[in-house]
C-alpha cells in the first residue's frame, strides 16, 4: 500500500486530496519534520531533508517534490484524470502552472516562514519576510492575468492544479488577499474547493 508522510495543514493536503479523488488506498504517516525520534529518523531515512509530502510506493520507491508526486499519480491512475489527456491544450496549462508554483510560489513561501535559514540578524529576516510576502502577492497576480478560468484554472475540467493551488492559497498572503486582488482565480478555487473528497482533506488539514 502506498504511503504518505506528511504533517498537517503542509503541503501533503493537496496529495491527501488527489490521493482520495483518484481512490487510492493510502496509509498516512503524521510526521512533523523538527520533532526528534525513532519515527522522525524513519522519515529522515527516507527524505534527507526531512521535507513533507514524501511517497512510498509499495514496491518501496520513495518520490519527494509534490509536483514530481502530481505528475506521478495523474500517470498511475489515468481514470481518474488527475491531468486532462496528453494532447490536449489544457494538459500543457495544468502541467506549467504546477512547475510555476513549485519553483515560485513555494520557494517565496518558505523563505518568508523560515528566514533564519538565509540570514542572522533580526532586522533582517524581517526585511526578507515582507520581502517574500511582496513577492508572493505578485506571482498570484500573474496567475490572475495569465489564466482565465472556464470554470476551472485550465478549463472546464477540474485538475490537478486547481488543487494544488487552492492548498497553497491557503498560506501567505491569505485567502482574504487571494479573494480581494485575484478573483478570478478565487473563483476557480472556491469551486474546487466544494468537492465532497476537498472538503474532508481541507477539513483535516485546515480548519481550526
Amino acid at each position: 500500500m502506498l504511503e504518505l508522510y506528511g504533517c498537517r495543514g503542509s503541503g501533503s493536503a493537496a496529495i491527501e486530496a488527489l490521493l482520495e479523488w483518484a481512490g487510492v488506498a493510502y496509509t498516512f504517516h503524521d510526521v512533523e519534520p523538527k520533532t526528534a525520534g525513532p519515527e522522525a529518523d524513519a522519515f529522515f531515512a527516507l527524505n534527507p531533508l526531512r521535507q513533507v509530502p514524501t511517497v512510498r510506493f509499495g514496491d518501496g520507491t520513495v518520490l519527494s517534490e509534490s509536483a514530481a508526486i502530481i505528475l506521478v499519480l495523474a500517470e498511475q491512475h489515468p481514470a481518474a484524470r488527475l491531468l486532462p489527456l496528453v494532447g490536449d491544450a489544457a494538459r500543457i496549462t495544468a502541467l506549467r502552472w504546477i512547475v510555476f508554483i513549485a519553483a515560485n510560489l513555494y520557494p517565496a513561501i518558505s523563505v518568508g516562514d523560515f528566514p533564519e535559514r538565509w540570514v542572522e540578524r533580526e532586522d533582517a529576516r524581517q526585511a526578507l519576510k515582507e520581502g517574500s510576502r511582496k513577492r508572493l502577492e505578485y506571482y498570484w497576480q500573474v496567475l490572475e492575468r495569465a489564466l482565465k478560468p472556464a470554470p476551472y484554472l485550465a478549463g472546464h475540467e477540474m485538475t490537478a492544479l486547481d488543487v494544488y493551488a487552492a492548498m497553497v492559497a491557503q498560506w501567505g498572503p491569505g485567502r482574504a488577499w487571494i479573494n480581494a486582488h485575484c478573483p478570478h482565480i478565487a473563483s476557480a478555487l472556491a469551486l474546487a474547493e466544494r468537492q465532497p473528497f476537498v472538503v474532508r482533506v481541507w477539513e483535516r488539514n485546515f480548519k481550526g
